[in-house]
């Protein structure tokens, strides 16, 4: 019995004591870990105020843009009539609650974290400071006992005016959220908005499905490498003062970058399940684009240099571009030799009168190593083709389109037969030239392009074709 009366006096001490130990690891693993995202370069997170407790501490943070961030801010504020602001910012007020299990945080969970992080974006540090935005948003950071941080912004369903009131924009419950491991040496990011609309009198868009996630890692030379996805149900887009209208649906675009043996390789893919332009249908429609074999390090020496280049905005942009090009001239070797490629593995589209359809890659001839340390002859080391093919009337169907909105500025009135007959000359008269010339061949209604380069030799559909600005030679 006197046993078990210890063990329970022991227990009420360690969660009393508990607590207020874990409240200085809290301030530990947050220095650390805006420290880390300080390193960015893009934002600066500078704590200002901290309130200690037993239980909880009050933290307030100054959050500021710089580098490219704070430039494109007053970019736009200069466009809306405002000033420069040097280092423009907000303020992050916080109430940490204490692990090891955070009872007192806002929807507390029971999963053990070394702190819990309430905050709330303010305009300024006085303790009535006004919210920056009107939104009952839920902005919440949890640190992870055993490394990293998961921050979660929840922002609830809303409508309200925008901009100057003339506008009404109106949202589904959105979340995003934020996982980064210690040191940032990977992080986990998703966005979910199920419906998105903004109205105005003049038009407006709605997009409904809304998904974005990524997972990012450093991989060698510190070049981010991982896997991001996008996917859209639907985007409807209109504009009354110029009749226009836009509808897509089914859009997914996947991307991944790694690196192997010192080489970076890259690839993404575009799907889409159909649009509306102009009342016509098309889809479904599938770009891929890939790189791959590129050096690694030469990337990284090249960026590094052309970071270093823009970080002087004093310099002229006529001198900047001459060691940009400097710069890539001395890499050109390293950067070729292992035989880079640039593949589109894919371009279609399909539609009611055929399908479009592509290919193209280019790469470097790499038993020729002589060639590519030179710049005036690795011209003659390049090896590549492109394949394409369209039908006639998906030609006459965009230009169709294309005339509707040269009418319609110059206030030309028209009727559907007239303009397809217009659209119908418009390309009989460009594709015919270009037929006479060998740069298009007619297969029924399909016009058909093939070109490849190997030796400093270019052949068009077959047939030598010497190319402009480029001296090469055609065949002989």
């Amino acid at each position: 019995m006197r046993k078990s009366i210890v063990i329970v006096l022991v227990l009420l001490v360690l969660s009393a004591v508990a607590p207020f130990g874990f409240g200085f690891w809290a301030d530990s693993r947050l220095n650390t870990l805006l420290e880390d995202l300080n390193e960015s370069g893009l934002v600066s997170f500078t704590i200002i105020k901290t309130s200690r407790g037993w239980l909880s501490t009050e933290s307030v943070v100054e959050v500021e843009l710089a580098g490219q961030l704070a430039k494109a801010f007053n970019k736009i504020k200069q466009k809306e009539g405002g000033g420069v602001v040097e280092n423009p910012g907000v303020f992050l007020r916080s109430r940490i609650y204490h692990g090891p299990i955070a009872f007192m945080a806002r929807n507390p969970s029971f999963i053990p974290v070394v702190a819990t992080i309430d905050s709330r974006i303010v305009k300024d540090i006085s303790d009535g400071a006004e919210e920056l935005v009107n939104i009952d948003y839920r902005f919440r950071t949890d640190l992870a006992i055993q490394g990293g941080s998961k921050t979660t912004l929840s922002i609830p369903e809303w409508s309200g005016p925008v901009g100057k009131g003339d506008a009404v924009a109106e949202w589904k419950d959105a979340m995003i959220s934020f996982k980064l491991s210690d040191g940032l040496s990977k992080t986990d990011s998703r966005i979910d908005i199920p419906f998105f609309r903004i109205s105005a009198a003049n038009g407006g868009m709605a997009l409904t499905g809304l998904t974005l996630s990524s997972e990012i890692r450093p991989g060698a030379e510190d070049l981010p490498v991982g896997d991001s996805t996008v996917e859209i149900k639907n985007i409807e887009f209109s504009d009354r003062k110029t009749g226009a209208s836009f509808n897509m649906s089914n859009l997914g675009i996947t991307a991944n970058t790694d690196i192997m043996d010192g080489l970076l390789d890259s690839k993404a893919e575009i799907k889409l399940g159909k649009f509306t332009l102009s009342g016509e249908q098309y889809g479904p429609a599938v770009f891929k684009l890939a790189f791959r074999n590129f050096n690694v390090a030469s990337i990284a020496r090249i960026s590094s240099k052309m970071k270093e280049i823009r970080q002087n905005p004093d310099m002229p942009q006529d001198q900047m571009n001459m060691m940009i090009g400097a710069t890539m001239i001395s890499e050109l070797s390293n950067l070729l030799q292992k035989g880079p490629v640039i593949e589109i593995g894919e371009l279609s589209l399909g539609s009611s009168y055929g399908k479009l359809m592509g290919t193209a890659m280019i790469t470097v001839d790499t038993d020729r190593p002589e060639m590519l340390s030179n710049p005036l002859l690795v011209k003659d080391a390049i090896i590549g083709e492109v394949d394409l093919e369209m039908p006639e009337e998906l030609m006459v169907a965009f230009t169709m389109a294309t005339l509707r909105k040269e009418f319609k500025d110059v206030n030309i009135q028209y009727n559907e037969d007239q303009l397809k007959t217009m659209a119908k000359a418009r390309v009989n008269k460009r594709m015919s030239r270009l037929v006479a010339g060998n740069i298009f061949n007619k297969v029924g209604n399909m016009f058909k392009f093939s070109a490849s380069i190997k030796n400093g030799i270019s052949r068009v559909n077959g047939k030598p074709f010497q190319i402009p600005f480029g001296g090469m030679r055609p065949a002989q």
